[in-house]
């Protein structure tokens, strides 16, 4: 009983933190989601990264990076993770990622020299519901995965 209780506990505390954004979630809806994780839901509310600040690598002589650099960062990062990307104009990348050939996400990223945002923009077989905000749960750890490896490219390429 004392591990359903702690199971309990850290899906609330998922539930109210979201995906490192803003809390996305009211108290009211706590209950709901609990009682759909316990029941093993595959959706989840949409996680939407915006206004990510690049990290810093930890020294403090850095590289200055440009737009271009940022771009490319970007690119190199995704594709780690099997994402595609096709420029959208400066500061805009459209990125795709299929996995197993049956799931389907895109998504906008958007992105100047100090931060990126990454925006949802359509998908296939991932169960989007737009009036609940929900989406199967992977999409989130897709884009967990993929703002992690722009971080990583970013932080690469700053370190002189």
């Amino acid at each position: 009983m004392p591990r359903f209780i702690a199971g309990l506990a850290l899906i609330a505390v998922f539930a109210i933190a979201g995906c490192g954004a803003p809390p996305i979630y009211s108290e009211s809806d706590l209950v709901l989601y609990t009682v759909a994780a316990i029941a093993g839901s595959r959706e989840a509310r949409m996680c939407s990264p915006s206004d990510i600040a690049f990290s810093e690598p930890p020294t403090t002589v850095q590289k200055v990076l440009t737009l271009e650099d940022y771009k490319n960062a970007i690119i190199r990062g995704g594709g780690k993770r099997g994402w595609t990307f096709e420029d959208g104009g400066p500061g805009h990348l459209i990125g795709s990622v299929a996995v197993r050939n049956k799931h389907f996400a895109t998504v906008d990223v958007l992105f100047d020299t100090d931060a990126f945002t990454i925006l949802y923009k359509s998908s296939q077989n991932l169960d989007y519901d737009a009036s609940r905000n929900v989406i199967h749960k992977n999409y989130n750890a897709w884009i967990h995965n993929l703002e992690g490896e722009i971080q990583a490219e970013i932080t690469q390429m700053k370190v002189v």
